[in-house]
């Protein structure tokens, strides 16, 4: 069991395929050891389903207080971790 899915529940977490995406928060995980995640800010049942980068894109709100939470948890646990 991940760290995220002990906060989140199995269920709410998905493996995602690997893909060519640009971005530079992998210097950082060269310098210092770093957790990647994407987090899901759709939400069908209030109507928000556009995708990223459109002049449409919207989040639920929600999203932030998980994320926010997801962040605090997972640097807590890892303080908690034994990592021998």
């Amino acid at each position: 069991m991940t760290f995220a899915s002990e906060y989140l529940g199995s269920d709410q977490i998905a493996c995602l395929e690997p893909r060519m995406t640009a971005e530079d928060f992998a210097f950082y995980a060269n310098l210092i050891p770093a957790s990647f995640y994407r987090l899901g800010t759709a939400n069908p049942d209030k109507g928000i389903t556009s995708d990223l980068h459109t002049p449409h894109f919207d989040i639920d709100e929600n999203a932030l207080k998980t994320g926010m939470g997801l962040m605090a948890y997972l640097a807590i646990r890892h303080l908690q971790h034994d990592w021998k």
